[in-house]
């Protein structure tokens, strides 16, 4: 680092010793009128920087979905997503949902299909938590190795997310333990594991498709020199970042590619790198498959149906349903659900479009939300009640029974 940054190695060290800036992410339909004094990210429209991080545990915006607590860095991946619509999309490291989320509000409601993927049990929890906190019904989620999806899906979709696993050097001011954990040979070690997710992330992208690539490091051995090695003489075209903001550095690499770096001591986010490439186009079509569509149990919003997988009915866009891959059925692991034993799931609550055509609404103020969050008993008028803040749904009131404190045991145990 000292070579590479020469006489800013030294803002670079002292950087590190202070705390991260508390950067969020604002969902583009749910929390556009929040924190319009904070100051933006430079790179995001939606990002902004917060002066002091608020206890989001209290929050009622964050439990309704109306923004993301994400590094500031990691949101530079919409400026590589394409312009055209629909898209099927996958990110193959997904949890805990921090990109997802992103990418589902580049989406929108029209935009397309989301597969949310990650191998990791525990880490899938906090994304099928996060997901259905953001309420936009257009994902799924599961949880195979990028090798499967190589293998059954080749050249299936349109973009491909891969973040990969990496020495996490560019995490270590947000986890100073992670410094413990580092050694010089580290690098070798996680480049080795991540040519191996690149080659299968090739595979999947479709002629005229983008693969974007990222990690948390600042290692070139991770980065731009696994690139280099993969990439080159296969008649890829790099994607290039036409006007990057001066907190970003430009680096290029074999093959005609660019990457770009996120430092510290630049800018509001972590540390961080990211560069996108572009498969040539050809005839190809990728292949489309279903899921059967459901009687839904309750009126759902406009443009939203019921799709049904085993036992289980979720909701689902009908761009979604239009892109799933083939054979769908054998990869569902969740969505967002639409009933929770005969009642209305938590997730069904949180989505776009609001359940006010369905049930009455009990609109909360501020006082009441925070003793419905810790459970206290609320007395219903009607049998289901669908509980808002400032018009954006929270839960649920069920008439004889407590108000349910789901949301606040899902916080403390994320």
């Amino acid at each position: 680092m000292r070579v590479r940054l020469g006489a800013e190695f030294s803002a670079f060290l002292e950087v590190l010793q202070a705390p991260p800036a508390t950067t969020i992410r604002l969902h583009p339909l749910k929390g556009a009128f929040l924190f319009s004094e904070s100051l933006r990210v430079p790179w995001c429209e939606w990002g902004r920087i917060l002066p002091e991080r608020p206890a989001f545990e209290e929050e009622p915006f964050w439990h309704a979905g109306a923004y993301y607590v994400q590094e500031a860095s990691g949101m530079s991946l919409e400026v590589f997503l394409p312009k055209k619509r629909p898209l099927r999309i996958i990110d193959l490291s997904a949890a805990p949902g921090g990109k997802s989320t992103l990418i589902l509000g580049a989406l929108g409601m029209e935009g397309g299909l989301l597969i949310a993927n990650d191998p990791h049990p525990v880490r899938r929890q906090a994304l099928k938590e996060n997901l259905e906190r953001w309420g936009m019904p257009s994902y799924f989620i599961t949880g195979r190795h990028p090798a499967y999806w190589a293998q059954r899906y080749p050249e299936q979709f349109d973009v491909v997310v891969l973040d990969a696993p990496c020495s996490g050097e560019g995490l270590w001011r947000k986890n100073p333990a992670a410094c413990s954990q580092w050694n010089p040979a580290l690098p070798r070690r996680m480049q080795r594991m991540q040519r191996a997710l690149l080659y299968a992330a090739l595979r999947l992208v479709t002629p005229g498709g983008r693969l974007i690539y990222s990690t948390c490091t600042f290692a070139p051995e991770e980065n731009e020199e696994n690139l280099a090695a993969v990439l080159p003489n296969q008649g890829w075209q790099p994607i290039r970042w036409e006007s990057p903001p001066p907190e970003v550095r430009v680096v290029t690499y074999e093959g005609g590619g660019e990457g770009y770096y996120f430092y510290p001591h630049l800018g509001p986010g972590e540390g961080f790198f990211i560069s996108a490439w572009e498969r040539p186009a050809t005839s190809f079509r990728r292949t489309i498959g279903q899921l059967p569509r459901a009687s839904p149990p309750y009126r759902l919003p406009e443009g939203i149906l019921a799709v049904r997988h085993k036992e289980t009915l979720y909701a689902l866009t009908e761009c979604a349903h239009h892109l799933l891959p083939p054979n769908w059925e054998n990869e569902v692991s969740e969505g967002l659900p639409l009933l929770h034993y005969s009642r209305p799931a938590h997730a069904a609550a949180l989505m776009i479009g609001g359940m006010s055509r369905a049930f009455p609404q009990r609109e909360l103020q501020p006082d009441e939300f925070i003793a419905y969050l810790r459970g206290q008993a609320f007395s219903p008028k009607d049998s289901i009640e669908w509980v808002t803040y400032q018009g954006l749904g929270v839960g649920w009131l069920y008439k004889g029974q407590p108000s349910l404190p789901l949301i606040w045991r899902r916080f403390r145990r994320s």
